[in-house]
């Protein structure tokens, strides 16, 4: 939150079964603007190259939609 204050991009990354959690978290940050986040799919660890992969994609998509001022979970 000090770093979107700053003007700079800032954002949560999460995976799935966390949402709930960091949903009702962020509700009572004290800021202006809420910190959007990104939600990926789970399981982040234990993945083979090919999951790595499946995974920076989604937050690499995720992170542009974001920045373009879209929904990044969309």
């Amino acid at each position: 939150m000090l770093l979107q204050r700053l003007g700079v991009a800032a954002f949560v990354i999460l995976t799935e079964p966390f949402r709930a959690v960091v949903a009702k978290m962020l509700e009572f940050q004290e800021t202006d603007r809420p910190l959007p986040y990104i939600v990926l799919d789970h399981p982040m660890q234990n993945l083979d190259a090919n999951g790595v992969e499946a995974r920076a994609r989604q937050l690499a998509a995720a992170a542009q939609r974001l920045l373009a001022g879209e929904e990044p979970n969309g």
